[in-house]
């Protein structure tokens, strides 16, 4: 069972509030490969990144640095009510650059799991609860107060809230999977254009397949191909946004045979087709900065 609470976007930032009793392998996001906040409201999840572990039960939030997403893993747990909060890089920089904070050297230090207390956990619900009712309305006020909400989350946390995660213990067995399917995420994150085929995957690691789909989807929340297609559509973006290239030679570049797949792959995890996404980027880029920008 999924229950979507809330889901809704404003200029820079994805919001998306879930309830789920299990895991599934579908996500419910905007952006993907963004910066990203995890805020656990009830249940639990596992975070790993390399060799360690971490439990995220009620009141744990998580800050995950995109530089290091594919090391890192939320994943786990039968029964979870989490906030997950998706920001672009630009409006990091931007609303970094407004208030005098490295936003991005944030997520760099505070890449990692930290625990509420009670009191703190009020604080974070009042901020959830202002994201949920501003983020996509159409009120004069709604976007700023949304953002406004973020950063005194992150602000809140570097000035004390919260303490760092321990690491957990796993059984040898499951951290040795974790380990294979990290190596394996490793080398689609390098070589996304070029794999053809689970079954190439499988030889270049001496695996059977069935088992390496397994691992990796019990591992990463992921299916093999789906990990694939994220990892193409996040360097489909950086190809729309800093070159010339046509639709066809993104396509092309990528390993899409199909400009039409490409179109409904890209779609898919961005919300949007890729002439659409080219064309708000080079509108963002006209557009100097300024405060109603952020």
């Amino acid at each position: 069972m999924k229950e979507l609470v809330f889901s809704g976007t404003c200029r820079g930032i994805g919001v998306s509030h879930i309830i789920r009793d299990c895991d599934f392998t579908e996500t419910t996001g905007y952006y993907r490969n963004e910066y990203q906040i995890h805020y656990i409201c009830e249940g639990e999840r596992f975070f790993f990144i390399s060799q360690r572990g971490y439990k995220m039960v009620r009141g744990a939030i998580a800050f995950i640095d995109k530089r290091q997403i594919p090391t890192t893993n939320v994943v786990g747990g039968k029964f979870h009510n989490r906030l997950l909060i998706e920001l672009e890089e630009s409006w990091l920089l931007s609303m970094g650059e407004a208030v005098g904070f490295d936003l991005l050297r944030f997520f760099q230090d505070y890449h990692g799991v930290f625990l509420l207390n009670e009191e703190e956990q009020k604080y974070m619900q009042k901020n959830i609860s202002v994201l949920e009712n501003s983020v996509g309305k159409e009120g004069e006020f709604c976007e700023a107060q949304a953002k406004i909400a973020v950063i005194q989350m992150i602000l809140r946390v570097c000035a004390g809230m919260g303490v760092r995660a321990p690491e957990c213990r796993f059984p040898q067995e499951k951290m040795m999977r974790y380990m294979k399917v990290h190596d394996i995420t490793d080398y689609i994150v390098g070589h996304c254009e070029e794999i053809s085929s689970l079954d190439e995957l499988a030889r270049l690691f001496y695996i059977d397949k069935s088992y390496l789909s397994r691992i990796f989807k019990e591992v990463t929340n992921f299916t093999v191909n789906e990990f694939i297609n994220c990892q193409r559509i996040g360097k489909a973006r950086l190809l729309l946004a800093e070159t010339e290239k046509t639709m066809e030679e993104v396509a092309k570049e990528l390993g899409y045979d199909s400009l039409a797949y490409f179109d409904r792959v890209f779609k898919k995890y961005t919300d949007m087709t890729p002439l659409q996404y080219r064309k708000m980027k080079k509108k963002n880029n006209r557009n100097p900065f300024t405060f109603t920008q952020l």
